[in-house]
């Protein structure tokens, strides 16, 4: 991988720092090279797209209500920015060179709501049928050389809520010691049996249940706070949790064989997509991963206070976003029926808020999973006119 690294740096800074249209599958990319282009829910796909999370509501009985969505994405990932110099003062052993080099691809995620219920209504939501109810630039960078840890891969996004976050992660990297290249899949013509694995192996389950309800700091149950003497309720704390994990949401895009997103088994959905939409398209070619963590402490001087996450003073003082992670599945596939390499892309994404004190005794405010997730296609190269078109 070193003398791979070294070939592509001179290559980069040789012919020097330039930003340009994305091309799909450059192998400058890296790790993000099948990222360039717009990916969507079509047709297939239509509603798969869902998010839940907790928010203050002063007049519930617990002081929160458990909204969910279900929504539409289009997410598109237009320029790259080649030869981004960092300079340093430590060589690299396996480059010579004491500076940094990265190429960054720039993405834009747009969510528009199709529906969402509450427990503990409020009426705020509906409103948004049919709007856009979530926009983020950022970027995704593949650090070439000079990583800690082998941390190769970094996502940075700004919402206009007020929050800008950085996350960082280590994309797997197959032929690491083969040949010294360096194509990062995680999996290449997988077989019959990797193919039933897959679900559970790489989609990563996510409980989405407030913690810090429970008598144990550590716990997640939906049961009711009960005085050990007498029995009587204290406090109903999971009454949101329990509803929708007994009423699972479905909204109002019908995706068969679904029963219904669930709170305590958040990505479930995911794994029926892939099960029933996407493996039997036809042969599984490729599986690429990347996954970034807000917590990670890469530079090993615990720096971050707040986990990688910077909130506007509003947003910290009434429900303080304070940490992110999120695994991006690409997954590419022959069409059995038209011999086309067809795309698609699945993420789980995790921002914990915190807010309210915990009814449980213990310090702190509760922490409250906020989770997204999708399964799209690629539909298109990137095209000026597009980029423009999902600005709007």
């Amino acid at each position: 991988m070193a003398n791979r690294n070294k070939e592509v740096i001179s290559e980069i800074t040789q012919a020097g720092r330039r930003a340009a249209i994305a091309e799909f599958d450059d192998p400058v990319l890296g790790p993000l090279r099948l990222l360039p282009g717009t990916w969507g829910n079509t047709e297939e796909l239509k509603g798969h797209g869902f998010n839940m999370m907790a928010l203050p509501f002063v007049n519930g009985s617990n002081g929160f209500r458990v909204l969910m969505n279900q929504y539409h994405e289009d997410l598109t990932f237009a320029i790259t920015d080649k030869g981004v110099p960092n300079r340093g003062l430590n060589t690299d052993p396996d480059t010579g060179s004491p500076d940094q080099t990265i190429v960054a691809l720039d993405y834009f995620q747009k969510i528009s709501q199709i529906d969402s219920d509450e427990f503990g209504k409020s009426g705020l939501h509906e409103r948004f049928d049919g709007q856009r109810i979530h926009k983020e630039p950022g970027l995704w960078l593949h650090m070439i050389d000079q990583n800690t840890d082998d941390i190769n891969i970094a996502r940075l996004g700004t919402i206009p809520h007020g929050n800008s976050f950085l996350a960082i992660g280590r994309a797997p990297n197959r032929k690491a010691s083969e040949d010294d290249e360096d194509d990062f899949v995680l999996l290449e013509n997988p077989s019959e049996e990797q193919l039933k694995a897959l679900p559970r192996s790489l989609i990563p389950d996510i409980n989405g249940v407030v913690v810090g309800g429970g008598e144990n700091p550590d716990e997640i149950d939906l049961e009711p706070i009960k005085d050990p003497d007498t029995g009587e309720i204290i406090i109903d704390y999971f009454e949101p949790y329990r509803h929708f994990h007994e009423n699972p949401y479905r909204g109002k895009e019908p995706i068969p064989g679904f029963k219904g997103f669930d709170p305590v088994h958040a990505t479930e959905l995911l794994r029926h997509t892939l099960k029933q939409i996407i493996i039997p398209i036809g042969k599984m070619k490729r599986v690429m991963r990347l996954r970034v963590d807000s917590t990670l402490d890469h530079a090993a001087v615990n720096r971050f206070t707040h986990n990688g996450i910077i909130n506007i003073p509003f947003v910290v003082r009434q429900a303080d976003a304070t940490a992110m992670n999120s695994t991006f599945l690409i997954y590419e596939i022959e069409d059995s029926k038209s011999g086309m390499n067809r795309y698609f892309m699945q993420y789980a994404q995790n921002v914990i808020l915190d807010f309210i004190g915990r009814p449980d005794g213990h310090p702190g405010r509760a922490r409250w999973p906020h989770v997204s997730i999708n399964t799209m296609e690629r539909v298109s190269d990137v095209e000026p006119a597009a980029m423009i078109k999902n600005l709007l």
